[in-house]
């Protein structure tokens, strides 16, 4: 396959992905075009899952006493910005005590779950608080951006909470209303050997999303990372309790001596517990070690044994200082067997059946790098960035090539001595790549492809930096009067930052391009020095005018490029106010999307996206030309992710409101209401 080919194919399983994300965030179809299980084992005779007999309303459980030891005083609101609300229990009295996270939401950058997945890291939090006595807290972004973020509550006593996809305005304090914790269900049953009534020893059960989203949220959770795990008492039984009721998960029982037994795709929406028997059969397990070439254990190597013919997730497991290992929990079967440590090239033996105990993982090392750096006349620079980036080339021009980011080489910041004009990248694995260099004074570089073999050692690369080109122009208003203080930024060519897929993918894929940010003088010009090579386009803003974008602009050699005044039409300022079911709601979600059909259609599509504040006002964050738009508003739910996606797209389609922007139309003031049912 070629590497062509295969970034196609890399291409489109993003795109899928991608689809897939933003209709988790439920968000309306977008206008702007962007750039470019089952169980393991056989099933048994009887049901997996049995409601147990319905045991009446609970009544609320008291707070632990150990989260209320250590509840401080009421959190404060040093931040410019956050989140406040109050937790509540099902019948709406305050729960203080309660852990409160705000985390990002890895929907920014999916394309790093897998190796966050491999690490068995989450995305950790960015901020965590306690609610105070009277159940309010307040949770503060110190840094306002323009990512997603979700709130998880945890408490000892009741079912974690989540709510998600939030933004946070810059200077905005949002309130998300009352979360309300409730008690969520139980998961309880008997784990024997298969075919007797004999309790398993030493077993345990672990209540999965299966979800690789929702898992790795969970994994930067305090108490949460291996998910929600009891085990086994002597007689066999096992509870599992204040499992969140909404949506569908996956449960795993696991003892030496045992094969793993899953049950996939349980449904826990109903109000009584849950009963789930496991009958384990006799088990086999893998056990070996893990060596360089020279036999030093390799600790902490990660080992994955995938079943042949089941569809099935792998049985993982984790080196030793001496590295050993043991896979537990084998069938008699045949399993791919995956090897991957940091600095090592990955290992993956086709076939190795269960039961082995004498397996030797011998690992090769990765190829390292010795990298120097040198301006145009030859002389050393000593401070740069430095990344390794896979290269896709482009069949016919070299400035469309592409780069990929390498997960397990983070970036570099070198800063080398006078007399070491070299720098070192060791764990390189095998395919072709490029140098990615940023140097002050200088454009981004990208080296000349190399290629790295799994017999490469090292390799010694010598990259010369390219001063890039200044691109100069001047921006002008609709009557030709120059417009100071406008925002120009250098983009890839068919970027599309109002469309969610793109920015999501924009986040998660290095670029080649330079990103440039220049203000207009006095006089309207700009200037925007050292863009790298590659194809661009500029975007204009300002607060009084429609936004402009300039696209097709190629920068190959030249080291100045100069621009026609560029115009800006001055449009409309769009506000309104946000109900649901003709009431304020807490941060609602408000979309406005141009009508690409009929006489009034925007001459370019525009999508913009905005929340409501505490009283329900919205401001679109641009002015808008004159056209036909639809605006559209869905809230943020506290409910199963699963049914959320679909709800918020009911309510986007329901709440649809057209309006138009005339010629020389300076405001307007659209209201959109949200039906209810009730």
């Amino acid at each position: 396959m070629s590497a062509r080919t295969a970034f196609t194919l890399l291409s489109g399983l993003l795109l899928l992905l991608a689809a897939a994300i933003w209709l988790g965030s439920g968000e309306a179809t977008p206008t702007d075009r962007p750039a470019g299980a089952t169980p393991e084992a056989p099933p048994a005779a009887e049901p997996a899952v049995q409601p147990a007999p319905p045991t009446g309303a609970q009544e609320p459980e008291p707070q632990d006493q150990r989260e209320l030891a250590g509840q401080g005083a009421a959190p404060t609101t040093a931040s410019a910005q956050g989140l406040r609300g109050t937790v509540v229990d099902w019948l709406h009295r305050p729960l203080p005590g309660v852990e409160v996270f705000l985390l990002e939401s890895v929907r920014n950058d999916p394309l790093a779950i897998p190796a966050m997945l491999q690490r068995g890291v989450g995305t950790g939090p960015v901020a965590a608080t306690k609610s105070a006595a009277d159940g309010s807290f307040a949770i503060g972004l110190p840094v306002p951006t323009d990512r997603l973020f979700e709130l998880r509550c945890l408490s000892n006593a009741h079912a974690d909470v989540q709510l998600g996809d939030l933004r946070i305005l810059p200077d905005t304090w949002h309130d998300v209303g009352e979360l309300i914790l409730e008690p969520g269900t139980t998961i309880r049953g008997r784990v024997t050997i298969r075919g007797s009534t004999t309790p398993v020893p030493g077993a345990t059960v672990t209540l999965s999303t299966g979800t690789v989203f929702e898992d790795v949220a969970s994994q930067g959770l305090p108490g949460r990372e291996r998910g929600l795990t009891a085990p086994v008492d002597a007689s066999g039984n096992y509870e599992l309790r204040h499992v969140p009721r909404h949506g569908r998960c996956q449960l795993a029982a696991v003892a030496p001596g045992f094969a793993r037994v899953l049950r996939a795709d349980l449904d826990l929406r109903g109000d009584a517990p849950v009963v789930v028997d496991f009958a384990l059969p006799p088990g086999l397990l893998l056990r070996g070690t893990v060596v360089d070439a020279e036999g030093r254990a390799i600790q902490d190597a990660r080992l994955e044994a995938w079943p042949i013919g089941p569809s099935a997730p792998p049985i993982t497991a984790r080196s030793r200082r001496d590295g050993s290992f043991d896979l537990v929990g084998l069938w008699a079967i045949g399993y791919r067997l995956k090897v991957l440590a940091r600095g090592y090239q990955d290992l993956e033996l086709a076939e190795v059946p269960a039961g082995r105990d004498d397996l030797r993982c011998e690992l090769r090392p990765r190829a390292t790098l010795a990298v120097r750096v040198v301006t145009p006349t030859g002389e050393p620079v000593l401070r740069y960035e430095l990344g390794v980036r896979r290269w896709f080339p482009h069949d016919s021009d070299p400035l469309q090539g592409q780069v990929g980011l390498v997960a397990e080489l983070p970036e570099q910041r070198v800063r080398l001595a006078p007399l070491d004009a070299v720098a070192t990248v060791q764990g390189v694995p095998p395919g072709r790549f490029v140098l990615e260099i940023e140097a002050p004074g200088f454009a981004k570089t990208l080296s000349a492809p190399f290629d790295i073999q799994p017999t490469t050692p090292d390799l010694a690369l010598e990259v010369v930096l390219d001063r890039g080109t200044t691109v100069r122009g001047q921006v002008l208003d609709e009557l030709g009067a120059p417009l100071p203080g406008a925002i120009v930024q250098a983009e890839p060519d068919g970027a599309a930052p109002d469309n969610p897929v793109w920015r999501m993918l924009a986040q998660a894929v290095p670029d080649r391009r330079t990103k440039a940010k220049a203000t207009a003088d006095a006089a309207g010009w700009f200037a925007l020095p050292s863009l790298a090579r590659g194809i661009y386009q500029l975007r204009i803003d300002h607060p009084e005018a429609c936004q402009e974008v300039l696209t097709g602009l190629r920068l190959d050699a030249e080291p100045e490029y100069s621009l026609p005044p560029i115009r800006l039409p001055i449009g409309a300022e769009v506000s309104g106010r946000a109900t649901l079911g003709g009431k304020v709601a807490s941060q609602l979600q408000v979309l406005a999307t141009s009508r690409v059909e009929g006489p009034a259609a925007a001459v370019r599509p525009q999508r913009l996206e905005t929340v409501t504040d505490a009283t329900g006002a919205f401001r679109l964050p641009r002015r808008l030309p004159p056209g036909s738009y639809e605006l559209q508003a869905a809230a943020v739910h506290q409910a199963n992710p699963e049914a959320q996606v679909f709800e918020m797209l009911r309510q986007l389609q329901r709440s649809a409101t057209i309006f138009t922007i005339a010629p020389l139309q300076r405001s307007a003031a659209v209201d959109i209401d949200i039906p209810t049912d009730r």
